[in-house]
């Protein structure tokens, strides 16, 4: 089992196997610009990781440090954006001196294989063994509904960094919160929207596994009630590597619009071989946030363009919170920041936030609760605060669209939707 204990300071055998997991996890599942770009980027981090984490002296020795678990898809067809979740939070921690409220941060790695059995193994062993403060993560929506009734039995504290899972939402469990989104938040103003400005049917398809039938469900219910027709829905399994048996039924069906879902390197894939198979131009391509970004760009070349999507966050955001998050991100890791990034740099802000406020007290849970509930900034996504009875966060959400600006795509904001509440109910 692969597992990466990162501190102040970081030895230089540690950062060869942060990267050698890094290596690991290309390996298995992106494209070849994709890879490439990956373990660039994955070379910067380890490679930085030693400047950061560091404490006072007199302060570390006296208190211990935060053990904080990082649960992620570090290997397999998510591991791309994983691995900027991590760059994300590794770069606000660095920029607050490694330590909060006197006490050294140590992060602890551990790879979930996009596998539930796998997830919930890994979540043990950094509770039981690794004894840990607290658990970040998953991406994976399959893993973070494994680690539900664990977190609950437990009363393990758990901040979602990645999953959007809308059940995850309705749990009410006390010690979770989720700093990402959920489902609701980008489906359903992208379904009323979608019917608003672009098209009275479509064909909705999404990977074949909880997370992409959740995102469908959400903006197909959203869809629907405005008035709007699905033609059909179409599930390709998850790691799909050729999409033209699906691609022939939708050109067949000549909907004027299709939305789709497709997690890390299968947004890549699908959305090349929608331009290929002759639909670009044809047929609008829409989508969950993540299906056209800075982590598939250069994959999709020119297929990305004019591709619309929902978000909570792009790099073209104009705030002073997002200027500076994107400089930093630049000048560290050679890259643009895509919503990932996003999720783990806010993730450890709020983390960071709620702890400063119980003066670095980790042990009792009800009052790092009760801290994190109130934790409320402006973060290069926007506005966020969490709704306290949810524990899911209220923030805008972002209808954008791929275009060309200064020699490279990015996703321009057509529209904004503000201040988005999941009312957090199980629809009937």
């Amino acid at each position: 089992m692969q597992e990466d204990t990162i501190s102040a300071p970081m030895a230089s055998g540690q950062a060869d196997t942060t990267l050698a997991t890094a290596e690991a996890a290309a390996a298995q599942g992106a494209t070849s610009a994709t890879r490439r770009r990956f373990l660039r980027n994955a070379a910067v981090a380890s490679g930085t990781l030693a400047a950061g984490f560091r404490a006072p002296a007199v302060l570390s020795q006296t208190r211990a440090p935060i053990r904080i678990g990082v649960l992620n898809a570090f290997s397999g067809v998510v591991a791309p954006s994983a691995e900027t979740n991590w760059m994300g939070m590794q770069l606000y921690f660095d920029s607050i001196g490694g330590s909060i409220a006197g006490r050294k941060i140590e992060l602890i790695r551990e790879d979930d294989q996009f596998n539930p059995q796998v997830g919930l193994q890994k979540a043990r062993k950094l509770v039981d063994n690794d004894k840990v403060d607290l658990i970040c993560g998953p991406q994976a929506s399959n893993v973070a509904m494994a680690l539900l009734n664990y977190v609950k039995q437990t009363k393990t504290f758990l901040v979602v960094s990645g999953a959007g899972i809308d059940p995850i939402t309705w749990e009410r469990i006390p010690y979770m919160f989720r700093t990402s989104l959920s489902v609701w938040q980008l489906c359903h103003p992208m379904g009323e929207w979608m019917y608003a400005n672009v098209a009275r049917e479509m064909v909705l398809t999404a990977s074949d596994y909880a997370g992409g039938r959740d995102v469908l469900r959400s903006f197909r219910d959203a869809y629907v009630a405005k008035g709007g027709k699905v033609l059909k829905e179409i599930y390709p399994p998850l790691g799909s590597a050729d999409f033209s048996v699906y691609l022939t039924e939708i050109r067949a069906m000549n909907p004027p619009a299709v939305y789709g879902f497709f997690p890390g390197t299968d947004s890549v894939r699908f959305v090349q071989q929608f331009a290929e198979q002759g639909l670009k131009g044809k047929t609008r391509l829409a989508g969950f946030a993540g299906l056209v970004d800075p982590a598939t760009f250069e994959g999709q070349g020119k297929s990305a363009l004019g591709v619309l999507t929902s978000t909570h966050y792009t790099d073209t955001l104009d705030n002073a919170e997002n200027r500076k998050f994107v400089a930093d991100y630049r000048a560290r890791f050679k890259a643009y920041p895509d919503s990932y990034s996003d999720y783990g740099y806010t993730a450890a802000r709020v983390i960071a936030d709620a702890i400063t406020a119980t003066d670095g007290d980790t042990s009792n849970k009800d009052k790092l609760a009760e801290a994190m509930t109130k934790v409320s900034f402006n973060a290069p996504r926007g506005p966020f605060r969490f709704d306290p009875v949810t524990h899911n966060p209220i923030q805008n959400i972002y209808i954008t669209e791929a275009v060309e600006i200064g020699g490279r795509t990015a996703n321009k904001v057509i529209d904004t939707v503000r201040e988005v509440r999941d009312p957090g109910v199980k629809p009937a």
